[in-house]
């Protein structure tokens, strides 16, 4: 009675666990198999990327520029000398070569009662910037989207004296780019700057 109904334990082995045992090595199988693809596939990336060569993003554009007087309505911007600057000074004027976000810092004292104007594009009104101090001092930071081919200068107007009369005491013009964007190719905008309509 004692053995009726029930199994040898070796039998009862065989049978329930070989299926088992084959279900788990075959599900070890396809899971190694998927980590070796994806392996493979992460392999085949990394080479890809090492070998295409990067592209190479243009620097950063900016300017530090000393605002020393002002010549013919705008005030004159000289770029520092001993400072690497990505960008130009044309005509009291900072050329944009790139497009994306710029910070324009102005800080600058004068002597006499002023009105300033930031320019940024020709089809844009200027920015009025407020003047501290009754009209005798600016420290004036605005973010704004430019382009290739905007040009950023400042105007200035006094009430009572004439723009090459103006005295002008520690004046500082920073642009710097902040996101990059399209970059017009070296000396694209020299030729279409100096074109003369007829």
């Amino acid at each position: 009675m004692e053995g009726e109904g029930v199994q040898p334990l070796d039998e009862n082995l065989e049978n329930g666990s070989r299926p088992r045992f084959k279900w788990k090595k075959t599900l070890r199988l396809v899971v190694s198999g998927i980590k070796g693809a994806g392996m493979l596939l992460c392999f085949i990336y990394v080479c890809l990327q090492l070998s295409s060569s990067p592209a190479k993003d243009p620097p950063i554009q900016r300017l530090r520029g000393a605002v020393t007087r002002c010549e013919n309505g705008q005030l004159f911007i000289r770029s520092y000398e001993n400072e690497y600057q990505t960008m130009e000074v044309q005509n009291n004027s900072v050329v944009i070569k790139c497009d994306g976000l710029y910070i324009i810092y102005l800080k600058v004292s004068f002597f006499q009662e002023v009105k300033i104007d930031l320019h940024f594009r020709e089809d844009h009104n200027p920015i009025s910037i407020p003047m501290l101090n009754d009209g005798r001092r600016v420290v004036f930071t605005v973010v704004a989207s430019l382009a290739f081919k905007d040009k950023v200068y400042l105007t200035v107007n006094a009430p009572d004296t004439l723009c090459e009369h103006l005295q002008i005491n520690d004046g500082e013009l920073i642009v710097v780019q902040l996101t990059p964007g399209y970059c017009a190719p070296e000396g694209s905008f020299h030729s279409t700057v100096n074109q003369v309509p007829l």
